[in-house]
């Protein structure tokens, strides 16, 4: 499971762009779950696998609206993590459930490092000092909280990383449930959250939803 410079290089750098995608910046979908793990399964040299987890991280966002100042778990520099570690794993099911938990704790905490940024905006706008009302000091105040978001990124994605791998190493070896029991949890959630997202597009979209986890089942049921 071990990462060369040049994957790091990529990921850290990764985490960083799809950190300031989120609100910061551009908004080009890049943060999405499934984009940003694809991604990063094509940096470490497996993209597919990246998807997968990444469609299973999809799953639980296709619900959460970032709307203003609401509370929301960050899911793009945890799927660059859980994209980058799953893809360099022994791929089985087990170690995709364990993945995607973790991932989902990393969401989390990505989510309260943006409120806390977002004091510290407040914090950095609000402040007065001499020569501060300019337009090229209210520009600099700008690529600042920019600045400051993309090295959240990169830090996040450098901290779910070494978190991802400490999993692995510890948590995977006590694993006493086989591989069927993970395929049936993953299968059954998935499904689920996908069911449950049918009602944002109308009725229409069951048949989508129906088509989406048919696919889903016999993805994860390949693991």
């Amino acid at each position: 499971m071990l990462l060369d410079p040049t994957a790091w290089l990529l990921l850290i750098l990764l985490g960083g762009l799809v950190a300031v995608d989120g609100t910061s910046v551009g908004q080009f979908m890049i943060s999405r779950p499934f984009v940003a793990a694809a991604l990063a399964g094509w940096a470490v040299g497996d993209p597919i696998h990246g998807m997968v987890i990444g469609l299973v991280l999809e799953a639980f966002h296709l619900t959460v609206l970032p709307v203003g100042a609401a509370r929301y778990p960050e899911g793009g520099p945890a799927a660059v993590a859980g994209g980058a570690i799953y893809a360099v794993s022994d791929l089985a099911a087990s170690t995709l459930l364990v993945t995607v938990l973790l991932v989902l704790l990393l969401e989390w905490v990505g989510g309260e490092t943006i409120r806390l940024m977002r004091q510290g905006n407040i914090g950095l706008v609000a402040e007065e000092r001499p020569g501060w009302k300019t337009a090229a000091a209210l520009e600099r105040r700008h690529l600042t909280a920019i600045g400051l978001d993309f090295a959240r990124g990169m830090l996040l994605v450098i901290a779910g990383i070494l978190l991802l791998w400490a999993g692995h190493r510890f948590v995977l070896p006590r694993w006493g449930m086989g591989e069927d029991v993970p395929q049936v949890v993953l299968t059954a959630l998935v499904a689920g959250l996908l069911a449950s997202s049918v009602r944002l597009v109308g009725l229409r979209g069951w048949f989508a939803a129906a088509g989406a986890i048919c696919g889903v089942g016999l993805l994860l049921f390949s693991i």
